[in-house]
């Protein structure tokens, strides 16, 4: 009560007068003090808030201070856009940009603190800014681009883990600026204007495309299941609702920065890097069954990728010493825990199956959430044209060589697919071609095709119509694929699959 007293007095009294008095040589040097003090905390105010401003904006700050960034850090460092920061793809330029980030940055730090955010971070990001105001400061899909020839490197599940190497061209398309005119294949789906609307929260489930002819008009493509059931109106609302998006990049190229590999992927190129050594009997399909369990913990997931080493203890090597076997397994498991650290977040519930990768069409939907041969154009604006599922739109057909195999022809089939093509089937019914046919097969696929091994060391039963789930249990769906890539299941079961009780 004194302090607060005196204080009061104080007030009454009136503040000290101060008199800064130039003639006296005191008083120069306190204020030339006096300044160089404001000077320096000015400048260590400013200096402290730029380097504070821009840690803020750097991905160490994104990505190790928020807890639950950690996936997205790990994955974000192995992709190929490590050298890009955050804020580039996830801010843009702009104060309109910087300040909305700030505030949505307030509202993340609050959940941060709480423990109130969503397991896992939700995917597509909602208020990401259009691709063309952030990745199209790099990069340009308004010029042609050179078709890429592309070779992947699988491996089989049996016992010697061979090799199995499909090559194909990828069609990149394009716009070319100068002239305006849009090339076929991949990139004229951001060449060209293209909308939809989704049903769903990750834009896997494709109710309606449209796209903007070159007379201004738009076609429209409906999910056959929508046809007949208000589907006019049922964009008109979506309209009214703001839920029509328009197709870019990121639609495509959705985990470009954050891409978990499944499976089968991370441990196919373990091999092909030789940080697993094939000599290890069925190590191929052991490592992609451990890593395809959902463990509750990575400390569970250990003790069982530690079981490698009593599954290889009493197997035998031909090829390879006690000394180096030991050293192997060793290696392999080690790797093992080191894909799984990298790829599986159980405390973020997150791994390769929660954020679909729409950039392929394996294992997720990806191309085929449009190119599924049951998005129809509506009577009145043609008949019965759908998105075409072909194969070859975007690539050319895949040349496949197993083991030791060498095929030294390049996969360069172009134009449109002969009519006996067009039938999904035709994978199954080409056997039936008679021999004086076969020279109109060699012009595309060359002589050496029909010694694919790939292909031809299947040995289908005449009841595979009937059998092939079995095969297809047994083999994971691998083999299937090596023919059948752009067949789904949905093809032939428009109502799903339904397992055996």
């Amino acid at each position: 009560m004194g302090i607060i007293k005196s204080i009061r007095e104080r007030i009454k009294k009136g503040w000290p007068t101060i008199t800064i008095d130039l003639s006296l040589r005191s008083h120069r040097i306190k204020l030339s003090l006096g300044i160089l003090a404001v000077i320096v905390i000015a400048l260590g105010l400013l200096v402290g808030g730029v380097q504070a401003f821009v840690y803020s904006e750097s991905s160490e700050f994104c990505g190790t201070i928020c807890h639950s960034m950690d996936p997205q850090w790990v994955r974000y460092q192995a992709s190929p856009h490590a050298k890009v920061e955050c804020a580039q793809c996830h801010i843009g330029p702009g104060a309109v940009s910087f300040i909305q980030s700030k505030i949505d940055g307030s509202r993340q730090l609050v959940g941060e603190i709480t423990g109130d955010y969503s397991r896992p971070i939700k995917s597509p990001v909602q208020n990401l800014r259009p691709a063309r105001e952030t990745c199209e400061g790099c990069h340009a899909p308004t010029t042609f681009k050179d078709n890429i020839v592309k070779t992947i490197r699988h491996y089989d599940d049996d016992e010697t883990n061979t090799l199995v190497q499909t090559t194909l061209i990828l069609k990149m398309g394009g716009k070319q600026t100068s002239s305006g005119a849009i090339g076929d294949g991949i990139h004229w789906h951001v060449s060209s204007e293209v909308f939809y609307i989704a049903l769903d929260e990750q834009r896997q489930v494709m109710a309606w495309v449209g796209v903007r002819e070159p007379d201004g008009s738009l076609k429209e493509y409906f999910l056959r299941d929508l046809v007949g059931m208000g589907q006019v109106a049922f964009v008109e609302k979506a309209r009214a609702e703001g839920n029509i998006r328009k197709l870019d990049c990121i639609d495509c190229h959705n985990r470009t920065a954050h891409y978990i590999p499944y499976p089968e992927q991370a441990v196919d190129k373990a091999i092909s890097d030789g940080l697993i050594s094939r000599d290890l009997p069925f190590i191929r399909a052991k490592a992609v069954e451990l890593l395809q369990v959902s463990y509750s913990s990575e400390a569970d997931a250990f003790v069982a990728m530690d079981g490698l080493a009593k599954y290889y203890a009493d197997q035998t090597i031909a090829s390879v010493s006690k000394t180096e076997k030991e050293k192997i397994i060793t290696a392999a498991i080690a790797e093992l825990k080191n894909m799984y650290s990298n790829t599986n977040f159980p405390f973020m519930n997150l791994n390769w199956e929660t954020n679909p990768n729409n950039e392929r069409h394996t294992p997720s939907w990806g191309c085929f959430r449009c190119h599924d041969d049951k998005h129809v154009v509506i009577e009145g604006q043609s008949n019965g044209e759908t998105i075409s599922g072909e194969c070859n739109l975007c690539h050319t057909v895949p040349i496949v060589g197993r083991g030791n195999d060498l095929l030294v022809e390049a996969p360069v089939i172009v134009g449109s697919l002969p009519e006996s093509h067009a039938d999904f089937r035709w994978t199954v019914d080409h056997r039936s071609v008679k021999e004086e046919e076969k020279q109109e097969c060699y012009n595309c696929h060359g002589q050496s095709f029909c010694n694919n091994s790939a292909c031809h060391n299947l040995s289908h039963p005449e009841n595979m119509l009937f059998t092939h789930a079995e095969e297809y249990r047994a083999r994971g769906g691998q083999v299937c694929y090596t023919c059948h890539q752009d067949v789904l299941c949905s093809r032939c079961h428009p109502g799903g699959i339904v397992g055996n009780p």
